[in-house]
């Protein structure tokens, strides 16, 4: 028998084996060499196929071998997109600024100019919410539902108060495009009736294209202890920082968000919106950047505005035969002021001034960020202001813009008496209308109206690869509704027709990116405005425009016609001489006020629409809250101020347990229930003013049910309140004047959140018991004519 050739053992390949000559390009096991090709048709089986051609649905089978898949594309942006940067000014006038002919030191701003073009025609929507829904939707602000302030819907088309969803914003669109996009500071786009923790979220910013947001609601804030911070939709406190200031911590945010983003995803663009809060009261600043002015303005305004328009004549935004119009209104010359107006009213300019430079300085460290990471080359940098300088702040100004809105104008002789720490934690300021008409040099009238004081003011473009002549001066008309397709057309790309399911309201607004590029492009040149009343149709070189007063018939307005070719500043009036150009320019203006949704015309007041809205709605009769609760924004917290309440709470103490039961509200506007050394006390306050109850016994240990009633005997200013333990009354006040409203800072139980409402605790001064409820009951019957009479009485601001 033959013998037999011993079995060969079986060739294997281990996986480890496997992988590591797959990494080398071929293979050796127990002696043997295998080829790409042999490790190839081994793995066959385990490779993913081929995906089908881009577009096309996946081919599903029972094998995977056999099955083809299909992948989801990110967006990508074109090849050589910009970064963009829109850096938002509030209440900032056309003259505000270095580059604008100011004497406040801008570096930063004008080294953006001289990089780029800034324009000496761009024109907003008067007030806030209505230019910044024009610069997200590239629509007229009442077409993007944003007529007028975002905290009231009126019940009307063009009044919302509320963005539009028939237009997809431009955050929105970067996004889809491919860009990553941030916003670091103010909104106020969505209605008040949603700045609360349950919503509803579809305008804020996170739900409008925003990935990143750290942003605050309202009209403003407290700049150095911010109460209504987000970051997305979750309510924050601010950095706990011993100089903490609110224009540092948006551009630490943005500057953050830049830097991350450059990490993670190199080669993908970014638009980020910093809006700062600055210039919009309170005027609040550091004392040591404040006293870097101390002492320039105590020429006056009469001084600093000739000054203001002969640097703004040599550096060609206008004309050398443009004069000055008067003051206007609310105003008088600074040499008839006393020696202790001068005094105060210079204190508040340098303020405001500090305020300029403190964002300038950091749009310097924005622009630094730049240049580390070699981004500015191809960043287009846009900085505007959203309307004119704020005649808010009365003939002689306030060192709390509280006080007179809410019925306590502060004399003259007590605004001295801050004069140490104007601008500084302990005031809540804003300037004299006449410092508006400074800022709003060398136009007439302020925010709010519709001649250039309100719409006139500085837009700065910066693009260093495409601008190749820096610094020059753009003439051309530019409206705010035209930049959000500039915008688009420099990113190359397109506006959707349909957004999220909604047809898109055709674009309002026309690119001037050829403009920009070069002075000798045309833009578009017909625009209407309207807003409070206050109406105006530019087309030109003519510009219309009337002044309404609050209160009288539409039809009485006079309209007044410009020539701006020879009269850049509306101090002629020609409308005599053509009264064909009148009436052409009026019925384009009705032709666009009906096409846009600008009817019906309401004039009536902030105040007295919010407290009209309110009542509306209806006052809520009775809260129950069960600790521990969220924070509650401004604009959704009980309603108590000026109305029969009162706010019962359950609480469980101890010796030494003090604190704050509930505060609403910050020291320049708010109220507070607080034990303190055992005994219960209400506070309000409305700096300089405040009022103050304290108990005439202790608490018990254990517990006990406390309570402030508020009885009022002529609303909404006279009344008294009282406090009670346990059933029995431990003390009581006639007010002086009963607090209208409380401030910025919300509503919260079981501390004081935000800017503290007494100076006798420092900090949140948490509770140190128990509060198991509180229950607060408020006498909501509607307001009287002879109540409503006796507010607008009082009331002492232009708003």
């Amino acid at each position: 028998m033959s013998e037999q050739t011993p079995k060969q053992p079986t060739r294997r390949i281990d996986r480890r084996s496997l992988l590591i000559g797959a990494a080398g390009g071929t293979v050796a096991a127990t002696g043997a060499a295998f080829t790409v090709g042999a490790v190839r048709a081994a793995m066959a089986p385990y490779v993913t196929p081929a995906a089908v051609p881009e577009g096309q649905a996946a081919r599903v089978r029972e094998s995977f071998r056999d099955s083809r898949p299909s992948y989801a594309r990110l967006p990508t942006a074109p090849e050589g997109a910009p970064n963009i940067v829109t850096i938002v000014l509030d209440d900032v006038g056309f003259a505000d600024l270095g580059c604008y002919g100011s004497e406040i030191r801008t570096p930063n701003f004008d080294a953006l100019a001289q990089a780029g073009v800034r324009y000496s025609n761009f024109r907003t929507c008067a007030m806030c919410s209505p230019t910044r829904a024009a610069l997200l939707t590239g629509l007229n602000s009442h077409s993007a539902g944003m007529g007028w302030l975002a905290d009231i819907d009126s019940g009307y088309p063009g009044y919302r108060g509320d963005l539009t969803r028939e237009a997809a914003t431009l955050p929105e669109i970067l996004r889809d495009a491919g860009w990553s996009t941030f916003l670091s500071g103010k909104w106020h786009v969505n209605n008040s009736a949603s700045n609360g923790p349950s919503g509803p979220f579809h305008n804020w910013p996170t739900s409008r294209g925003f990935e990143g947001a750290y942003w605050f609601q309202g009209h403003s804030t407290d700049y150095f202890k911010p109460a209504e911070l987000y970051d997305g939709v979750a309510p924050i406190e601010p950095p706990e920082a011993e100089d903490y200031y609110i224009c540092d911590d948006l551009t630490d945010r943005a500057i953050r968000y830049i830097r991350t983003q450059k990490a993670v995803s190199p080669d993908k663009p970014f638009h980020l919106q910093l809006a700062f809060p600055g210039a919009h009261s309170p005027l609040q600043v550091r004392g040591r950047e404040r006293d870097a002015y101390k002492g320039r303005y105590d020429i006056g305004w009469d001084a600093v505005r000739a000054s203001r328009l002969e640097r703004q004549k040599a550096l060609g935004l206008l004309p050398p035969t443009t004069s000055l119009p008067p003051l206007s209104f609310g105003t008088r010359p600074w040499a008839e002021l006393s020696a202790v107006e001068k005094r105060v009213f210079a204190r508040y300019m340098e303020v405001y001034a500090a305020m300029i430079s403190n964002m300038d300085a950091n749009v310097g460290r924005l622009m630094q960020t730049l240049r580390d990471l070699g981004l500015e080359e191809n960043t287009i940098v846009l900085v505007m202001s959203d309307n004119g300088g704020s005649g808010e702040g009365t003939p002689e100004g306030s060192p709390n813009v509280f006080a007179p809105a809410f019925g306590r104008p502060v004399p003259i002789d007590k605004a001295a008496e801050l004069y140490d720490v104007m601008g500084e934690d302990a005031t809540f300021p804003h300037y004299p209308m006449a410092w508006a008409c400074v800022s709003n040099t060398p136009f007439r009238l302020y925010k709010q109206y519709a001649h250039l004081g309100g719409v006139a003011d500085p837009l700065i473009v910066s693009w260093p690869r495409r601008i190749r002549e820096g610094g020059q001066v753009r003439d051309k008309f530019v409206h705010v509704v035209d930049v959000m397709p500039t915008l688009l057309e420099a990113a190359g790309i397109a506006r959707p027709e349909t957004y999220m399911g909604l047809p898109q309201k055709p674009l309002e607004g026309a690119s001037f990116l050829a403009n920009i590029l070069s002075a000798r492009a045309a833009t578009r040149t017909g625009q209407y405005y309207e807003l409070g009343g206050n109406r105006a149709y530019e087309d030109g070189r003519w510009r219309l425009a009337s002044r309404h007063i609050r209160g009288t018939d539409q039809d009485e307005d006079i309209w007044e016609l410009y020539d701006l070719s020879t009269d850049v500043n509306e101090t002629r009036d020609v409308a005599a001489a053509h009264p064909e150009i009148v009436q052409r320019l009026k019925a384009a203006w009705q032709a666009d006020a009906e096409k846009y949704g600008v009817f019906p015309l309401d004039d009536r007041n902030l105040m007295l629409k919010l407290v009209q809205d309110r009542q509306l709605k209806g006052i809520r009769p009775r809260w129950e809250f069960h600790p521990p609760v969220e924070r509650i924004a401004y604009d959704v917290a009980p309603l108590v101020c000026g109305l029969d309440h009162q706010i019962t709470v359950d609480l469980t103490w101890a010796p030494g347990q003090n604190g704050v039961l509930v505060a609403s509200g910050s020291k320049h506007a708010g109220y507070v229930l607080y034990v303190e050394d055992g005994r219960l006390a209400y506070e309000y306050s409305l700096v300089p003013w405040g009022e103050r109850i304290l108990a005439n016994a202790p608490l018990r240990r254990g517990a006990n049910t406390v309570r402030f009633v508020q009885t009022m005997t002529g609303r909404p200013f006279d009344g008294r309140g009282a406090l009670f333990v346990n059933g029995r009354k431990v003390g009581e006040r006639t007010w002086e004047q009963a607090l209208f409203a409380t401030g910025y800072d919300g509503f919260t139980i079981g501390a004081d959140l935000g800017n503290q409402v007494s100076a006798r605790y420092s900090g949140p001064n948490p509770f140190g018991g128990t509060i198991s409820r509180v229950l607060i009951e408020v006498d909501n019957k509607p307001t009287n004519p002879v109540e409503t009479k006796r507010f607008l009485d009082r009331m002492g601001m232009t708003v």
